[in-house]
């Protein structure tokens, strides 16, 4: 079964493999160099996915348009499950999957305080928590210097 990457806007095909993956189809499309600026990847779990040096900003994923350089990432395996927490950075702020949670970074955050508490699963997650914020600080500064200048 072909696994197709198509434009959020257009539906326009951007890469296809022979493939029933969408993970392998996103790593072989980012390795061939493709421009997926724009790409809809709503669905899509990339857990474990190797993206070095792809240009997803203005592609989609969950129905959120992502911002900044480098919009996607991931940390793991960590906490209880010793999964893979995917972050990321949409015009409507931090969106964070992590096990079969999926939210706001807040929202993410109470969860792990509600849950863990201060042992050592939730001191991981904090410290994923401070991760994730720093990347977004650095990340999405050309998004606001765009608005600012617009």
């Amino acid at each position: 079964m072909a696994i197709q990457i198509k434009h959020r806007i257009s539906g326009a095909v951007m890469f296809s493999l022979e493939t029933g993956n969408i993970k392998l189809c996103l790593q072989s499309a980012v390795q061939s160099g493709a421009y997926l600026r724009g790409a809809y990847l709503s669905g899509a779990d990339l857990r474990g996915a190797y993206l070095s040096g792809a240009y997803l900003s203005g592609a989609k994923v969950d129905g959120f348009l992502l911002v900044g350089k480098r919009p996607v990432l991931q940390l793991g395996p960590l906490g209880s499950r010793s999964d893979y927490l995917l972050a990321v950075l949409t015009e409507e702020g931090i969106r964070v999957r992590a096990g079969c949670f999926t939210g706001t970074l807040s929202e993410f955050s109470e969860a792990v305080k509600k849950e863990h508490k201060d042992g050592i699963h939730g001191r991981e997650y904090a410290a994923a928590i401070q991760m994730i914020e720093a990347h977004a600080a650095i990340w999405t500064h050309e998004v606001e210097d765009a608005k600012a200048a617009a």
